[in-house]
């Protein structure tokens, strides 16, 4: 790992406003007004010199449209603004396979997939016994993660594993069983890259859950670790889905701007 450490980028694709009413489960409990959330969608590229990584990839909103989410870019082309070619992507670590986060894993056919095996246990288990309806994967989206598999480049996680210099994944579960939490030692500082572990900055402050899980109290627990790990390693943590994370950070330079906010 160079001492300067990695460089993180997030990329926005997609975006849409949602109440904490929603949001957040059980959130009349904590006696507060609902209000408006800015939620964005988004992929993360993390180079170490000319290794291109990424963390998750996005999906195609026009072509599926799950929950009403605006298109902001397509991952192609934010790759593009970025000069990335997804041929070049050497790792794609999927926080979990929800659709909005493999929905564009079939692009990088020479990266090594890294997944919880929790997660290939549980999506593959439901589409062998034909339960995918009303979930929030299909099996196109499941395709490459099996392909990765045939072609030998899936690498499947159990417990606190080193991926790559400076990246460090964790199962955590909750939201969804096999779901990884990603820790990078960025240029300015150590980073917690919570995905769907944390979509808010409102999960990591008062750890509250969000309506969407598998397990409650795997989620109450993921959310402690991360705070947990932060205090241990002076991490940032970045909410997966929190469109103020682009109020804190910089945008990238040149035709990115828009849409790439540097992290580290």
């Amino acid at each position: 790992m160079p001492d300067a450490g990695l460089e993180v980028v997030q990329v926005k694709y997609g975006e849409r406003m949602v109440d904490r009413s929603v949001v957040f489960h059980d959130y009349a409990q904590y006696g507060l007004p609902d209000a408006e959330l800015h939620m964005e969608y988004n992929f993360w590229v993390i180079r170490d010199g000319q290794t291109v990584m990424l963390l998750d990839t996005g999906y195609d909103i026009p072509a599926r449209d799950w929950l009403g989410e605006i298109p902001v870019v397509s991952t192609p082309d934010g790759l593009a603004l970025l000069g990335v070619d997804p041929a070049d992507v050497s790792m794609v670590i999927t926080s979990h396979f929800h659709y909005d986060h493999i929905g564009y894993l079939r692009l990088f056919t020479n990266a090594r997939v890294v997944s919880g095996r929790a997660e290939y246990d549980y999506w593959f288990g439901k589409w062998e016994r034909g339960e995918l309806e009303g979930e929030f994967t299909i099996a196109e989206h499941l395709e490459p993660v099996k392909r990765a598999e045939d072609e030998g480049r899936l690498w499947l996680i159990d417990e606190e594993t080193a991926v790559h210099p400076g990246i460090t994944v964790y199962p955590v579960g909750g939201h969804c069983p096999g779901e990884l939490l990603t820790k990078v030692q960025g240029r300015s500082g150590p980073l917690i890259l919570a995905v769907d572990a944390a979509h808010f900055y409102e999960q990591v402050e008062n750890e509250w859950p969000f309506f969407a899980f598998t397990d409650l109290q795997e989620m109450r627990s993921g959310l402690s670790f991360i705070n947990e790990l932060a205090a241990r390693t002076g991490a940032t943590v970045i909410p997966g889905h929190d469109g103020r994370v682009r109020d804190r950070f910089p945008a990238v330079d040149g035709a990115a701007a828009h849409i790439a906010t540097v992290l580290g």
